[in-house]
């Protein structure tokens, strides 16, 4: 019975993934495509998912969204990921001052909650998707380094760190050559499940005015659109919605899959 789930699970997320990269090709309509004289269409044939104010396709829109949302995490989840993972593992590496150091920047940015550091820098930096992912970036890079510092202090410890300091290498061999290569699966866990909230995080910047613009397809910016429509033409913020949920639903599972994988 688990085995069926697994399969039915990875052919939703093949078929997300074709409707995603695919799903604009196949309607022949663009995302930005206005036509006022279909404003606030309902869920019909001629618009899946209904049309919002300006008279364009939910569901086109949905669909590049997904796309531009999907990369905008990862990128902030490769980035904050490579960043934190360095200086964790140099840091439980090294120990000492480097250690002291690295863990008081931790400190710094752990006091405040992920999300009100983002909304801060974010505000400094100015609305914008590009700026959105460098704030959540610099708020989520902490996650990573003390994990990667965590785990190496446990790995630097064992038997065979200490035959490759003896054989000649250097820090940097052991760390990035050795060392990862034993706690590579507990980070790449630990990735997945951040995509979630990473993504979560991105579309609420977007819903604040703080992310990505409204002109450009985004499901928080999206659903913030929808809001002055929510009463009578709810499917606006609706349809964004539900693919923000099931994408953090897709992540979330994946996550546990490869969590109870590693066990």
């Amino acid at each position: 019975m688990q085995k069926r789930a697994k399969y039915l699970f990875f052919i939703l997320i093949f078929f997300f993934v074709l409707l995603l990269c695919f799903g604009p090709l196949l309607i022949q309509k663009g995302a930005n495509d206005a036509q006022l004289s279909n404003s606030l269409q309902p869920p019909g044939k001629e618009f899946f998912f209904g049309s919002d104010f300006y008279g364009r396709d939910i569901l086109i829109r949905s669909i590049v969204a997904g796309r531009t949302s999907i990369m905008a995490t990862a990128m902030v989840i490769l980035i904050s990921g490579i960043f934190g993972i360095v200086f964790g593992m140099f840091s439980g590496y090294q120990g000492g001052k480097w250690d002291q150091l690295l863990m008081g920047i931790c400190d710094i940015f752990l006091a405040f909650p992920q999300m009100i550091v983002a909304i801060g820098i974010a505000g400094i930096l100015g609305g914008g998707l590009k700026n959105a992912m460098i704030a959540l970036g610099l708020s989520n890079w902490t996650l990573y380094a003390r994990l990667a510092r965590s785990a190496t202090l446990k790995e630097k410890e064992k038997n065979y760190v200490t035959a490759l300091r003896f054989s000649g290498l250097s820090h940097g061999e052991i760390i990035f050559f050795h060392i990862l290569g034993n706690i590579k699966d507990i980070l790449l866990v630990t990735m997945t499940l951040n995509f979630a909230s990473i993504l979560m995080g991105l579309s609420g910047l977007s819903f604040l005015g703080i992310g990505a613009k409204a002109t450009q397809p985004e499901w928080g910016a999206m659903i913030s659109e929808g809001r002055l429509y929510i009463t009578n033409a709810p499917w606006v913020s609706f349809f964004p919605a539900l693919f923000v949920v099931f994408t953090v639903f897709i992540f979330n599972i994946l996550g546990r899959m490869l969590q109870g994988g590693r066990r």
